[in-house]
């Protein structure tokens, strides 16, 4: 560590600036991403290089992209320029999209001065285009929870149990029938909820047939599922306060939940399943 010129900072402090958790400093060092310089008494340091690797990986992060994808692109050799480049054209579409929501609600205002009523093709206009309201796709989700996840389980147990979902999920041979497959079956299941029947047949069929999706004969461990609950329902909560849409929501996932456990207890379906 040389060059009077150059600052130094403890995990600490580059957190408060980079405006990240010291828990996410560690998860990225645990990932490969970032390798803080070590002091003499252990203490880890960030410094330029550090903390321009930081920045690269947070932008990337913002962007939706899952730790897994940012390692491979850093390891890509992708420069700082690149990952500014794919910031500001993020920043630049939604700059867009919030000019011409501006506008449009101008022009509603200016109407409503003028003593002229919305039209119901106006008022759907607005809503369309000036309400956050925009939809998550399952992938998106699921890219989502995966960041969260790995950030959320020190011990890696939880992102090695999705890895192995979703190895099994590959070796089933995914189509492009497998999406729409999901949505019907979690609308399903929406409907079923409402009748809050846990153990009648069609509630089971629903379980079988999204199970039998993905081929997964091994259920992961206790930890890990409390942690993947735990992330999907705060996922969710986000969501649905950012006013998203998404193909299913909390009491769907523990409506499914509640049906599988009655399963497993009644011996239909094996416990380690």
């Amino acid at each position: 560590m040389d060059g009077a010129k150059e600052q130094w900072f403890g995990p600490g402090e580059t957190a408060r600036r980079l405006g990240v958790t010291t828990k996410a400093l560690k998860v990225y060092e645990r990932e490969g991403l970032v390798v803080p310089h070590r002091a003499e008494s252990g203490w880890r340091l960030y410094g330029p290089s550090q903390l321009a690797r930081l920045y690269q990986i947070i932008v990337l992060r913002d962007l939706g992209l899952p730790l897994r994808s940012i390692r491979e692109l850093l390891v890509s050799q992708t420069q700082l320029r690149e990952v500014l480049r794919f910031q500001r054209e993020s920043l630049e579409s939604q700059q867009t999209k919030t000019l011409r929501a501006i506008e449009l609600i101008r022009s509603a205002e200016r109407r409503i001065d003028e003593g002229k009523d919305l039209s119901l093709d106006d008022l759907a206009t607005l809503t369309k285009e000036t309400v956050v309201q925009q939809p998550t796709n399952i992938k998106e989700f699921a890219k989502r929870l995966e960041a969260l996840v790995s950030e959320r389980d020190p011990t890696g147990q939880t992102s090695r149990a999705i890895e192995e979902i979703k190895q099994r999920v590959r070796l089933h041979g995914i189509d492009e029938s497998f999406t729409p497959k999901i949505k019907e079956i979690l609308a399903e299941a929406r409907r079923l909820k409402d009748t809050g029947d846990v153990s009648s047949e069609a509630a089971k069929e629903m379980v079988r047939r999204l199970r039998s999706l993905t081929e997964h004969p091994k259920f992961p461990p206790k930890a890990a599922v409390e942690v993947l609950r735990g992330a999907v329902s705060d996922l969710v909560a986000d969501a649905e306060a950012r006013s998203e849409t998404l193909p299913f929501d909390a009491a769907t996932l523990d409506f499914i939940r509640r049906v599988t456990k009655g399963m497993r207890e009644s011996g239909e379906l094996a416990t380690s399943a």
